[in-house]
């Protein structure tokens, strides 16, 4: 029995070196995580400074770009160093490993398709310039705000407010809101029985005040295109005029309001749906 409880104490001495190791490893983990952070943080100052300088000719929607990108590239090839540096802390041979990623790559890469997908493909819409950070997009079905681009995953913004991950890969249609100018189309009902020229009269008037208005947002001339159908109870007017990308909608909604204050003071109905109702006794 004696025997026994001597090696056992023996055998936890023999392990005290190994724990000494392990604590040390861990703390130089810890060093080296901070300093990654703090490598990052420096990394994306100088990244950042650069695209503000002058030496990069380029829109700024297109410098923002790019500028998410490199942040994303600079996060990737940090932690992977990272990575590498924790493995060697634990008495791994990096020598080996790296030797060893031909054939570990090729397994890993079978099993890593959508993922090598989704690199290429965030490269071709950098490249290609499909959007930026800032563009109104709409991506397959979700419309919003491009909040970033990385080397896999886009980010977008609806306008209230969730946010869709959607990996690069998986991308199949983009509509760009954001590159052309915009057609604000306002339609207008009036009454059958109302003075078609002077209803188109009125809001072609109202329609340019509102243009001198807004001169920042509006770039094209007005254009009255008259009826645009026969209802069944209004004949429906259509006026258009062309604005700066995505600014339509404002537009629209300042539009729909002067003109429908500008008939009811030019006494010229806007038919509305109504219900009888006949009560039997």
């Amino acid at each position: 029995m004696q025997n026994f409880w001597h090696q056992l104490i023996q055998q936890s001495l023999s392990d005290i070196p190994s724990l000494t190791k392990i604590a040390i490893a861990l703390i130089k983990i810890i060093i080296l995580f901070f300093l990654s952070r703090i490598a990052i943080a420096v990394l994306e100052h100088i990244s950042h400074r650069f695209f503000k300088s002058k030496a990069v000719r380029s829109d700024e929607r297109r410098k923002t770009t790019l500028q998410s990108l490199v942040d994303n590239v600079i996060h990737y090839t940090v932690y992977f160093l990272y990575f590498l540096m924790v493995l060697q802390s634990f008495g791994f041979h990096i020598e080996t490993l790296l030797a060893g990623a031909g054939i570990a790559g090729l397994a890993i890469g079978l099993g890593a398709q959508s993922l090598i997908k989704d690199v290429l493909t965030g490269f071709f819409i950098l490249f290609e310039d499909q959007y930026g950070v800032g563009d109104t997009v709409q991506i397959n079905q979700f419309t919003g705000t491009v909040v970033s681009i990385g080397l896999r995953l886009t980010r977008v913004r609806a306008w209230t407010g969730e946010v869709e991950i959607i990996p690069n890969g998986q991308i199949t249609t983009v509509t760009n809101y954001s590159r052309t100018n915009s057609i604000a189309v306002v339609d207008v009902g009036i009454a059958y029985e109302a003075d078609i020229e002077e209803a188109k009269k009125i809001i072609l008037e109202e329609m340019n005040k509102i243009c001198e208005e807004n001169q920042e947002i509006v770039v094209g001339p007005v254009k009255m295109l008259g009826v645009q159908s026969l209802g069944a109870s209004s004949v429906n007017l259509r006026i258009t005029v062309e604005c700066k990308p995505t600014q339509q909608y404002a537009i629209q909604r300042l539009a729909q309001q002067r003109i429908k204050e500008a008939l009811t003071d030019a006494n010229i109905d806007i038919p509305y749906n109504q219900l009888a109702v006949r009560l039997i006794q």
